[in-house]
């Protein structure tokens, strides 16, 4: 496996476990604890990639990638016969959605390596610095561009500081005197 395609694994996996750990507060306490391990280990894994440059256990990886799908797959499910929105609702569909996404793309990335006999876990070839960062550019900005919406529409990203203004405001008792 090629060297921007791991690193495209490792942002796909980082975005994400961070998705998911941004689920976390708006969900009810079994679902959030699922979404925490799963987040943390999405970021662990991504950060791993990255310090090393290698793929460990692909199959491990590539089952532990559809688990969060299935997770919300099976939720959506309960939710729907047993009807009790309350179940899926505050996961919300774009950035469950978003994050199934970049989970199923890992998948299927090391489902193609593994199926054409490639090893993920070996080293791709090494690319011109150049060809390098315009790949790692590209994936940095496909990762963003689908992770700031689904992190915009969670309930963290909801009530997430303004950044363009003032971190806190200090009531002033004598305003308006």
């Amino acid at each position: 496996m090629s060297t921007i395609m791991r690193t495209w694994l490792a942002f796909a996996a980082i975005g994400a476990g961070i998705i998911h750990l941004a689920l976390v507060i708006s969900s009810p306490l079994p679902v959030a604890l699922a979404l925490l391990a799963v987040g943390a280990l999405e970021t662990a894994w991504g950060a791993l990639v990255l310090a090393r440059g290698r793929i460990a256990r692909p199959r491990a990886v590539l089952f532990s990638a559809l688990l969060p799908v299935l997770g919300w797959a099976i939720l959506v499910t309960l939710s729907t016969v047993f009807v009790r929105p309350d179940l899926a609702s505050p996961l919300g569909f774009i950035p469950m959605g978003i994050a199934s996404v970049l989970d199923l793309a890992v998948a299927l990335a090391l489902a193609i390596a593994l199926r054409r006999g490639a090893d993920p876990a070996a080293h791709g070839r090494e690319l011109p610095a150049g060809r390098y960062l315009l790949g790692l550019l590209a994936g940095a900005l496909l990762v963003g561009t689908l992770t700031t919406p689904a992190l915009a529409s969670t309930q963290a990203g909801q009530h997430a500081h303004h950044h363009g203004g003032p971190a806190f405001v200090l009531d002033d008792p004598h305003a308006g005197h």
